[in-house]
């Protein structure tokens, strides 16, 4: 069975040349998240990567990516084969304008026009439990003989404060639910902290399976609460997907596994959108995927021993 390939995002280049008029490139927007602002802004670049570049605006932060990143409430995804890499495109710090339609700096111009607005696909209908039981475990095995590759700090050192979490979110203990998050957010390297992965994943499997239940939906609103006390112990653009996660909004690529997983008509393959989702970034992609699958399993409407 292949492994996922990791879309690494590499730091910047250092290149220090200053732009020429040949230099400008013009990228197409494909798709524009829902969140992104719809007026004239003016914003920062705070960091450029090989597939994406976050710029700051106002208090949230918009990142253009490249097609294979799939889309995002606040991203503005390229058309496929626009740039090979977005480092030679933007540079750190410089001063991003967009205004009727085109947004640029001093190397690049993004022409937002004709491009659509990505908005999430409204979950279906919801698949019998023991449906979900079977993808549950079909999932684990998959993830499983990939796992050598995609270890982080929550298969290691935070694997028993993640158990806990789910442990008490399965018992629907909201203190030791919010303690476990508090504990979880900040922890591990990197631009997006592995515990802040798995705790996004963890949001998007219980909005899954609210179900109108005034204990779940109590319990979410502790997670969220506990989330928007803690941003300012991790990064800032870890700090913009865990806000986007405490209110309900997730990538495409997560939403697409959640979709193969719950649906009773899924849109998705199960092994294909797994491997699409566990390919984002080095070890990203794989936590939100086990937060994800632990959420499930706490609040799965099949007994907890036909999925494990």
């Amino acid at each position: 069975m292949a492994v996922p390939a990791p879309v690494h995002y590499p730091p910047p280049l250092n290149d220090a040349r200053a732009p020429t008029a040949t230099d400008r490139v013009s990228l197409a927007v494909e798709t524009i998240g829902h969140l992104v602002p719809r007026t004239a802004f003016i914003g920062r670049v705070h960091s450029t990567f090989a597939h994406a570049c976050n710029i700051e605006c106002d208090s949230t932060l918009i990142t253009v990516v490249t097609a294979a990143a799939g889309n995002g409430p606040t991203s503005l995804r390229l058309r496929a084969g626009s740039v090979p890499d977005l480092r030679r495109c933007f540079e750190d710090g410089e001063t991003i304008r967009g205004r009727g339609g085109v947004a640029g700096g001093a190397r690049a111009t993004l022409q937002l026009t004709p491009a659509t607005v990505w908005h999430p696909v409204p979950a279906g209908v919801p698949a019998p439990g023991e449906a979900v039981a079977a993808r549950l475990r079909r999932a684990a095995s998959i993830v499983a003989g990939w796992q050598g590759r995609l270890r982080s700090v929550i298969d290691r050192e935070a694997a028993a404060v993640a158990s806990a979490l789910t442990e008490a979110c399965a018992a629907l203990d909201t203190a030791r639910a919010a303690q476990a998050v508090a504990r979880l957010i900040g922890w591990g390297e990197g631009l997006t902290p592995s515990g802040d992965d798995f705790v996004i994943g963890v949001c998007a499997g219980f909005d899954g399976l609210l179900d109108d239940d005034a204990r779940r939906t109590a319990l979410r609103r502790a997670l969220s609460a506990t989330i928007g006390a803690s941003l300012s112990r991790t990064t800032r653009i870890s700090a913009h997907h865990l806000q986007l996660a405490a209110h309900g909004h997730y990538s495409e690529p997560l939403l697409d596994v959640r979709d193969a997983l719950l649906s009773v008509d899924p849109s998705h393959a199960l092994e294909d959108a797994l491997r699409r989702a566990c390919a984002l970034g080095a070890t990203s992609g794989a936590d939100m995927v086990a937060g994800l699958l632990a959420a499930l399993r706490a609040w799965s409407p099949a007994p907890m021993e036909a999925i494990v």
